[in-house]
């Protein structure tokens, strides 16, 4: 008996290319554009993010070289403010010298002449101071 030829493996191979061409339609087209637009989107970012990284350090450097002038300027202004204060203080040290000279020489005559005025009125003073010292030890007044 012959027996009809086995056709169910046509019919695997007919389902399987039908099936083929409807998931190649339907997910693998749109899945492929899917994962192109990402792979695009992926070398946009990574080409915008190396060209911020740039500008960044581009920036970094600009600010370094302007912080750089700024405390150029500052150490400049800060010696100038030093030197002016310097100046100041030595004019106004050199005042306050004038004036305790001054002093100083107006406190030395005063003292010389009250010395001067001591020196002539000792001699005075220690014949009075000796009369009385004697009259206190011999307990009795002097006669002139």
């Amino acid at each position: 008996m012959i027996k009809a030829p086995d056709v169910t493996l046509i019919y695997v191979i007919f389902g399987f290319l039908i099936a083929y061409a409807i998931l190649k339609r339907y997910l693998f087209t749109p899945l492929g554009g899917i994962l192109e637009a990402r792979e695009t989107e992926e070398a946009i970012a990574a080409r915008v993010h190396a060209e911020s990284l740039e500008e960044l350090s581009k920036a970094l450097a600009h600010i370094e070289q302007e912080l750089a002038r700024a405390r150029r300027e500052a150490l400049k202004e800060r010696e100038n403010l030093r030197t002016e204060g310097r100046v100041h203080f030595e004019k106004k040290l050199a005042e306050a010298r004038a004036a305790a000279g001054t002093v100083l020489e107006r406190a030395a005559s005063e003292i010389t002449m009250e010395a001067a005025h001591s020196a002539a009125e000792l001699p005075r003073k220690v014949s009075a101071l000796a009369r009385m010292l004697v009259e206190k030890v011999l307990g009795r007044k002097l006669a002139a």
